[in-house]
């Protein structure tokens, strides 16, 4: 374990874990730009943005600049103060990191809002974290009121797509904005469907696979009194079917909801819910019984869905900080109440954790805003990250991090790389299967990129106690492909890219034609029975992800219909 730097010294050191087989603790880290930068900081994004193996991290200001951080890699971060996206001033309201073209590198979504309409910004990763705005096409030439922004593969096609909650002005109601991925770096904005015609004030976005069918659904969060939630079932043909029978999308919020975050408590295989409420005091929890149903739970997990009173709930991410195998829950309050941390007992039960920093921090007109578990060390446990807006006029404040200081539990964390699906594995879920304590069950993880209040990074990162190896690692990509790996070793940050099992030899183009209106058909041939990954160029250096065809026969088609922007195109087919 590397050594810790001075700085980790100076903050109040706390306990906070009711774990009865390793007690963990944290430090509040009160030095660096990252927790002394003063403003009004709304959502966040996590991410390896110059592919040190470390976390970097860019935050969203209202009414100012963003700010970002380079990870130092030995527990301090450096600000970046020049170039994009750190100079650009507005209300900025969420933002998406994800590799949105498939070169390797994490891009940035930035989405905006204020008294005018405001348009999306896009901001492209040149390389080594070097942004360049960018024209995306609809994403960044529409104009509304954006709050939430998440990016997932909604088609499978292996390019991201990205989601706009469109409150409308001063949050009287809009139309969400849903664009599709064209595959150029541009995208086109998706006209038909109810995800995109009902009516709400959007402040929440979570994409997750909640019937495991292998597509991502869609769940939109109203802060409107009396409201509902909105819950969009996949269709897997690239439509959407908004549920309306389930408590998800049935149960009433009487001042209106505000956060959420999927994840499996109870260690069951399925995606669970957590969302937040308005008032403070009557968050939610429902249950993922499987085939599309939902139970709401709220009344078998008190204190959790309770709160401490006295503020409105935002926030909340799901973590497993002790290592125990058993996800842990943060929840972010508003004004006098205190953060709230829970452990989980491990029989669907919670403990509140009532003392230390984390739940100790906040005070009058200061709004702990989204949070995010994230371990920016790369020691194996997690740390916690929340950003804070000052409500008073004029005022301003400054963001929270605690660093976790571990125990002897065993982890691991596991980095996907895609290849027939999108780079950045959003949409995949990684499985575990370890013997914790004498007791042997399954963990699962979604890759996902949050969606406005709850900062998820492209980790996956499990717990597992007294555990010296993972008896099976398995991972589901978008694509259909699953991988197994079998006794995997304990404390590593595993690197996993997607490839397919028996190719013995690589596909090549053997056609090119031209159709009358301009696109490009090709013909590869090559073994039957797998992916063939497109790839476009315009000066045999710089490849481009263009798209996914399964061969069943040994000879495979595509069209590449953006092939008329270019003066001059190259091709390239490879099994992922």
């Amino acid at each position: 374990m590397k050594n810790r730097t001075l700085f980790l010294m100076f903050g109040a050191l706390l306990s906070a874990s009711l774990s009865s087989r390793g007690q963990t603790s944290f430090t509040k880290i009160n030095t660096g730009a990252i927790v002394t930068d003063q403003g009004n900081f709304t959502r966040a994004a996590w991410g390896d943005f110059n592919n040190t193996g470390f976390l970097d991290l860019f935050v969203s200001q209202w009414g100012g600049t963003n700010l970002f951080y380079w990870n130092n890699g030995d527990g301090t971060f450096t600000k970046v103060t020049q170039g994009d996206p750190v100079q650009d001033s507005a209300e900025h309201t969420g933002a998406v990191a994800a590799d949105l073209d498939n070169d390797g590198h994490l891009d940035l979504v930035v989405s905006e809002t204020g008294d005018t309409s405001q348009q999306n910004r896009l901001y492209y990763n040149n390389s080594a974290g070097l942004f360049s705005r960018a024209g995306g096409g609809a994403l960044t030439n529409q104009s509304g009121f954006f709050d939430a922004c998440t990016g997932a593969d909604y088609d499978n096609d292996g390019l991201l797509d990205v989601f706009v909650t469109n409150n409308g002005l001063n949050y009287s109601g809009g139309r969400n904005l849903l664009f599709h991925n064209d595959g150029d770096r541009s995208f086109s904005k998706v006209a038909a469907g109810a995800v995109t015609n009902d009516v709400g004030v959007g402040w929440g976005a979570l994409w997750a696979d909640y019937d495991n069918d292998g597509f991502m659904d869609l769940l939109v969060i109203n802060l409107v009194n009396n409201s509902q939630s909105f819950l969009y079932h996949n269709n897997r043909n690239g439509t959407f079917t908004r549920i309306l029978t389930n408590p998800v999308a049935t149960d009433l919020w009487p001042g209106g909801a505000q956060g959420g975050a999927w994840a499996d408590y109870d260690n069951d295989g399925l995606l669970d819910l957590f969302v937040t409420d308005n008032n403070g005091t009557h968050n939610r929890l429902y249950h993922n019984g499987g085939n599309g149903a939902f139970t709401n739970v709220s009344a078998q997990v008190a204190p959790m869905v309770i709160g401490p009173g006295g503020g409105a709930a935002g926030g909340a991410a799901w973590g497993d900080y002790d290592n125990d195998g058993y996800l842990d829950l943060f929840v972010a309050y508003s004004e006098s109440a205190p953060n709230a941390l829970y452990h989980n007992n491990g029989d669907g039960t919670f403990t509140q954790v009532l003392t230390g920093s984390p739940v100790d921090d906040n005070g009058p007109g200061i709004f702990s805003y989204s949070t995010a578990w994230v371990d920016y060390d790369n020691d194996g446990f997690l740390d916690l990250f929340v950003t804070r807006l000052n409500n008073n006029n004029n005022g301003s404040t400054s963001n929270l991090l605690y660093h976790n200081n571990g125990n002897t539990n065993a982890w691991l964390e596991v980095k996907l790389v895609g290849g027939a699906s999108n780079r950045s594995a959003v949409g995949a879920k990684v499985r575990v299967h370890a013997t914790i304590h004498g007791k042997a069950f399954w963990q699962l993880r979604q890759i996902d990129t949050g969606g406005g209040w709850n900062i998820v990074p492209l980790v996956s990162h499990f717990g597992l106690g007294d555990a010296t190896n993972v008896d099976t690692l398995r991972i589901e990509w978008p694509s259909g492909i699953v991988q197994t790996l079998t006794n995997v070793g304990a404390r590593q940050i595993l690197t996993v890219v997607e490839h397919q099992i028996g190719a013995t030899n690589a596909p090549a183009v053997t056609g090119i034609s031209h159709s009358t209106n301009g696109s490009v058909s090709l013909s590869a041939s090559g073994n039957p029975g797998f992916l063939y990954v497109f790839w476009g160029s315009t000066n045999l250096v710089n490849w481009n992800w263009l798209g996914v065809r399964s061969n069943a026969t040994g000879t495979v088609q595509f069209s590449d219909l953006q092939a008329t922007n270019h003066p001059s195109r190259f091709y390239r087919v490879s099994i992922p």
